[in-house]
């Protein structure tokens, strides 16, 4: 029988129904949840087949008149959460192009057939199974990897927690300049977030401190039922030369191991950013681009 597909605003969704799917199945991420949506778009839109067999947000924005389909910023991946046999990608793409005549969307890990079809560009995503024991999962980093934890070590760093201001702040100040796209209203609705996510302990803040209480580097983590999530991670200049970073992410995998997890390195472009979370044993997990450019001349040209 042929599927049921329709494309709804996000007041008409059930959001029930749409927060379990994506806990049932293998590919619902955080960040398709309604929660996380709701905190971070301005505007989002749904894909539902059948009755919430599966789903795929849609966030929007509109600007010269124009209404465009784009990933948020603090969102790595969306794409269709659930059977993707149930629906061609002719079909989502249709609705897709019904409502927008631009769209920059990513994908998710498991679309790979879904997409069969359509021209997209993979993208990295890095992931540690955390469902070993910790000497376990040492074994799969790289020597100088092991060495740099060995020179932290040695210095008497202090493992701890911090608040989600702080860990937001030290990120917006380290690495704002590097993603102009990002705006300052983006960091207040992540901050906001992440807060709430706080008080239901799918957020959490690690740090690494010296001896005399200088933060030397801070990581930002979500969590479900599935992951751990690497959202911000930070090093501050003053842990730079004290492999705090290292020693941070090392002390992370020792915390959660032993547990039906996969660590999220978020992934990155960046070959050092790559290097780094590969050299902790960190598999690659692709998702994948799709760029659809329609726009009225010359507004295509200002957006390739």
């Amino acid at each position: 029988m042929k599927p049921t597909v329709q494309l709804l605003p996000s007041h008409n969704i059930c959001y029930q129904l749409w927060d379990q799917c994506i806990r049932d199945q293998a590919n619902g991420l955080i960040y398709a949840t309604t929660t996380y949506l709701d905190a971070i778009c301005t505007q989002w839109y749904g894909i539902v087949v059948n009755d919430y067999e599966a789903v795929m947000p849609l966030p929007v924005r509109k600007k010269w008149g124009v209404r465009y389909a784009y990933t948020p910023a603090f969102i790595q991946q969306l794409g269709l959460v659930g059977d993707s046999r149930s629906v061609s990608v002719e079909t989502i793409l249709l609705l897709v192009r019904s409502t927008v005549s631009y769209a920059d969307i990513h994908f998710n890990f498991l679309n790979r057939d879904l997409l069969g079809t359509v021209r997209v560009t993979a993208r990295t995503n890095l992931v540690i199974p955390l469902e070993r024991p910790t000497e376990e999962i040492r074994n799969h980093y790289r020597s100088d990897l092991k060495e740099n934890i060995r020179k932290a070590e040695k210095l008497s760093l202090v493992y701890g927690h911090g608040s989600v201001q702080e860990a937001v702040t030290h990120y917006r100040e380290q690495y704002g300049s590097r993603m102009q796209q990002v705006q300052a209203a983006d960091y207040q609705r992540f901050q906001l977030l992440g807060e709430s996510l706080q008080q239901k302990e799918q957020c959490l803040v690690r740090s690494v401190r010296d001896q005399e209480g200088e933060l030397l580097a801070i990581a930002l983590l979500l969590k479900d039922n599935r992951r751990i999530y690497n959202l911000m991670n930070t090093t501050l200049p003053g842990g730079r030369n004290k492999e705090a970073n290292h020693w941070l992410i090392d002390r992370i995998i020792q915390e959660f191991s032993g547990q039906p997890l996969l660590l999220d390195m978020e992934g990155s472009e960046l070959p050092g950013v790559k290097n780094f979370y590969e050299s902790f044993g960190a598999v690659a997990q692709p998702y994948f681009h799709y760029h659809d450019n329609r726009l009225p001349w010359p507004l295509r040209l200002l957006k390739r």
